[in-house]
């Protein structure tokens, strides 16, 4: 008895639409027999439009055709929750935990699963209906403009009644008032609006939200996965695009290990054929089929002369015999049918747990491998495991399947679509001048556009306003989406994009008007470039050789010179040390050369200053050069930020934390500044605090390199008067109540180490200030120190005979000079 109420309730889950389950939207235009999906890429257009889901078998992107229903509520509630607060904070109280049923009547949030946007009634107008709206994808769910109102398109169904699965229903924008609907044109694929025309919509089930809740961790239609071949750490993978020249077939798969297990070249989508439940559980002799992320290519099992192989195959060759799999529990021969079901399906396949064997279905071949050697430039003969189908093939031949992050999911997806609109122009170089192909290539600059402001976006650096944690937190997201596309060539096909279009700006064959949009496209090209490697050594390595730094000089001296240019170099320079050593006289000479063409420009500027000093240590050839240079000229003199040479100053005593000793850990001193004098437009520098064994003062040596001073590392603790420094990080300490400009003459400094908690504060002129540090490294003994420049002197004040305190250090803390050894000398 109870089974059978478990099997009615898990019906019941699956017969009414609820908040979170996920749906498709299909229909069949006006004029058109094919029926349609609603659907939407976001990235570089956000603009929904009609996916042809009539013919399962030509391999339909029904990922991008899936929306989750996020809220249901009625139109009183809405109106009332729109007017007192925002859709975030009643979202919020929702919660999503609850699955509440979808009534008709009620208004519906829609969001696009792949985006996560809202599906919405824009304000802008790109049909020849003038008295329509556009409906497309946004970033957030603010007003009414994502809310739709869901009406039967049958009598038999009314206004209250609970929406079923496969219904069919009309849907109302609560923003224009207009119908939710469809058209196709001659020229381009169907398209959608907020219409007075009425259309009816097919509620046609993806996923149910009770049932991935109920059975969290397994597979799902839809998902983005690595397949890990056996319990060992290697998938399947394409090559990079720099070893593709090395095998016969650019479509081959190989079993790799290591990094390659963490690039988006790994990453699959597990497909099935059915688009009703199409993000139902897979199970054993689920047809499915697999489609490479980053490429768009099926996996497929095709023959040649050779016999049969495994490859990647474009969608317009996917035939369902090549492309059709299934997984199986074990190879041994099963008299089982292959049926389809047409509903979720039984929760089988678990992520990181089953083992399962990958057979393609219209060959009976078992996806396996062969072990072949290849000679790889730069590091030469290895040995690869290459994807092969066999009859029996080996015992291992085992896959587990392990589900992908949400940020490699979309960023895989971003370097396909990247691939697909940058990637030809990689391939266009062979094409003539004056071809009409060419010409049709740049009439599409709106989308080219679309997509380079999204890239610019999407590799943007997070605000400084943000807290600690959080701006940590998506700068380590920035960083992963940087080496992913460093990975897969985005920066090799980023230059030959520039390359494309600044030597085909100035040709007659582009049509008219065009020229401005290849300039903005240009220098926007410019701009992800330098986003994508910005605060990023390892991508900003990629300049660091000869030929890639002298094009990047070449194309600021061109007439075609864009500043996006100056922007990728100031990235290379500021995060590439490497790259310094590589700049000679007429690197120089040549940015230089930009003031007498744009004038005193701050982003020249901002490169030379990045040329005079790199993370806070001094390239004095580099000063000297451009020093001499501008000095040539008077019209272009440049008062230069020159880093004034720091010199750290320490007594011989010593005091630390240590095993089996029993040294006092409370010490006290003071350091008085005789003289502090400006001498030019730089404040100078003094700072006084403690440092480690472990500081290293002069980390370099030879010309070009300057000196630490205290707080710069992670060994040392200053305060400057204002600001405690450590990390080489400043930290404001100053008292509010007390306007104070940096230490002056006569200033007193005290100086407090606790090792007990241990702690560190500071005090000036007897008065503690309201920052101190904290569980701070003992590892190591510590000294007192201060770092300061020419024409700043100062006196350490030890207590004793080694100077008197000015003021009196606090109860239970000794001066420093009881820290010394008997007949010890101060020096």
């Amino acid at each position: 008895m109870a089974d059978e109420q478990m099997m009615g309730a898990e019906a019941n889950d699956i017969q009414f639409l609820r908040t979170e389950d996920h749906i498709c939207l299909s229909c069949v235009p006006v004029s058109s027999v094919k029926r349609m999906a609603l659907s939407g890429e976001a990235f570089g257009n956000r603009m929904c439009y009609l996916e042809d889901i009539s013919n399962e078998a030509c391999c339909p992107d029904v990922a991008s055709c899936v929306f989750a229903l996020e809220q249901a509520v009625s139109v009183r509630a809405l109106q009332e929750m729109v007017n007192t607060t925002s859709t975030e904070q009643s979202s919020a109280n929702q919660g999503g935990q609850t699955f509440r049923t979808l009534l008709y009547g009620h208004a519906v949030l829609l969001r696009h699963y792949r985006s996560q946007m809202y599906l919405s009634c824009l304000s802008t107008s790109t049909s020849n209906d003038k008295l329509a709206f556009d409906v497309g994808l946004k970033e957030d769910a603010q007003g009414e403009s994502c809310w739709w109102t869901i009406h039967p398109a049958s009598k038999q169904r009314s206004e209250g009644e609970k929406v079923r699965f496969n219904d069919d229903v009309i849907l109302v924008s609560v923003f224009s008032e207009r119908y939710l609907h469809a058209y196709t044109t001659t020229t381009d694929r169907g398209r959608v609006n907020a219409s007075f025309r009425q259309q009816v919509w097919s509620l046609v089930p993806i996923s149910s939200g009770v049932a991935r809740v109920k059975n969290p961790g397994f597979v799902l239609g839809g998902d983005v996965l690595r397949l890990m071949h056996g319990n060992m750490d290697h998938c399947i993978t394409a090559l990079p695009p720099s070893e593709l020249q090395v095998v016969d077939d650019s479509g081959s798969l190989f079993i790799k290990s290591g990094a390659a297990c963490q690039q988006a070249r790994s990453l699959w989508r597990i497909e099935c054929f059915k688009v009703k439940w199409y993000s139902g559980f897979v199970g054993w002799s689920s047809l499915i089929r697999l489609r490479h992320i980053t490429s768009g290519l099926y996996l497929a099992v095709i023959s040649d002369e050779n016999g049969p192989k495994v490859t990647r195959i474009p969608k317009k060759n996917a035939s369902p015999m090549a492309i059709t799999f299934e997984m199986k529990m074990s190879k041994e021969k099963q008299a089982e049918e292959n049926q389809e079901e047409d509903n979720l399906g039984v929760p089988t396949i678990k992520y990181g747990e089953t083992i399962v064997f990958i057979r393609h279905v219209d060959s009976d071949l078992w996806i396996s491998y062969e072990t072949l050697e290849l000679t790889i430039k730069g590091i030469g003969k290895v040995e690869e495991k290459r994807i092969i189908p066999v009859i029996e093939g080996h015992m291992d031949d085992c896959f587990r399947l392990v589900r992908a992050q949400e940020q490699e999911q979309k960023t895989a997806l971003v370097i396909r679509i990247c691939n697909a609109i940058l990637g030809r122009f990689n391939r266009s170089d062979s094409i003539p001048f004056d071809s009409e192909a060419i010409n049709q290539l740049l009439s599409k600059s709106d989308v080219i556009q679309a997509l380079l402001h999204d890239l610019i976006g999407f590799f943007s650096q997070p605000s400084l306003s943000l807290d600690h944690e959080e701006r940590q937190l998506r700068l380590k997201i920035l960083r992963n989406r940087q080496d992913l596309f460093q990975e897969e060539g985005m920066i090799r096909i980023l230059i030959a994009a520039i390359n494309f279009f600044s030597e085909r700006r100035d040709k007659s064959t582009l049509f008219e008007g065009v020229e401005e949009k290849i300039e903005d496209i240009t220098n926007k090209l410019y701009v992800v470039l330098a986003a994508l490697i910005k605060g990023n050594r390892t991508n900003c390595s990629n300049f660091a050789q000869s030929a890639r730094l002298n094009w990047l000089v070449n194309r600021l001296q061109s007439q075609q010179a864009s500043s996006g240019g100056l922007e990728v170099l100031h990235s290379v320079l500021v995060d590439s040390p490497e790259v310094l050593n590589m700049i000679t006289e007429s690197h120089i000479l040549a940015i230089i050369g930009l003031l007498d063409r744009n004038g005193r420009d701050p982003k020249v500027l901002d490169v030379l200053c990045s040329l005079c000093v790199n993370n806070g240590v001094a390239v004095r050839a580099n000063q000297n050069l451009i020093c001499e240079n501008l000095l040539q000229r008077q019209d272009l003199l440049l008062n230069t930020a020159l880093v004034d040479h720091v010199t750290c100053m320490r007594p011989n005593i010593v005091v630390g934390v240590e095993d089996g000793e029993s040294m006092y850990k409370k010490w006290y001193f003071e350091v008085i500044i005789d003289h502090i004098e400006q001498v030019t437009h730089v404040q100078p520098h003094i700072r006084i605090g403690w440092a480690t064994t472990h500081f290293q003062p002069s980390p370099g040596h030879g010309d070009g390199f300057s000196s630490n001073g205290i707080g710069d590392n992670t060994y040392s603790y200053g305060f400057d008067g204002q600001n405690i420094w450590f990390a080489g990080r400043a930290y404001n300490v100053s008292n509010n109540d007390i306007k104070q400009n940096g230490l002056k003459k006569n200033d007193v400094i005290g100086c407090l180490l606790d090792l007990d908690i241990p702690e560190m504060w500071f005090s000036l002129n007897g008065l503690p200030v309201k920052g101190l540090i904290r569980e701070f490294n003992l590892n190591g003994m510590f000294y007192p120190v201060i770092s300061l420049s020419s024409r700043v002197s100062c006196r350490f004040i030890f207590g004793g005979e080694h100077g008197r305190f000015t003021h009196r250090p606090p109860e239970s803390v000794a001066p420093i000079y009881e820290a010394m050894l008997i007949k010890q000398r101060l020096c």
